[in-house]
């Protein structure tokens, strides 16, 4: 590899790392804790489909604001699910030609409940899920 390829794969590498530091919505940066209470809640209530993936996980790809008052927060959040509890589908159903049965991308709509302390709870979601209780 010469001199200049290295170069550039050091400044992609570089520029991969910052891109993955910088805030994905930064008009949302002032609520705390909103990742996380979005992906706890899916991970407790959600399934995928037709309720063969009961315990998907998400990897939120990004969130589009659809709302925000004084008192709640909507928004749609896309994301790509995997429920690694199902285990390798490739094992399991080799003529389905590799991947898994039990991940792809989704999307869905959040609401959130906002506090007089400035935190966040997330009061509702669309898409199929368990009953919560």
């Amino acid at each position: 590899m010469g001199k200049n390829a290295t170069r550039a794969l050091i400044m992609a590498a570089a520029l991969a790392v910052v891109a993955a530091c910088a805030p994905r919505n930064p008009e949302l940066s002032a609520y705390r804790g909103l990742e996380f209470a979005i992906e706890s809640y899916y991970e407790r209530y959600a399934f995928e489909r037709n309720a063969t993936c009961l315990r998907p996980e998400m990897a939120i790809a990004s969130i589009h604001t659809l709302e925000d008052t004084p008192e709640r927060l909507v928004l749609e959040v896309n994301y790509f699910w995997e429920d690694r509890a199902f285990g390798n589908d490739s094992q399991k159903h080799p003529w389905r030609g590799g991947g898994s049965w039990c991940s792809g991308f989704d999307s869905r709509v959040f609401t959130l409940a906002k506090r007089p302390d400035g935190s966040l709870s997330v009061i509702s979601m669309t898409g199929p899920q368990r009953v919560q209780g």
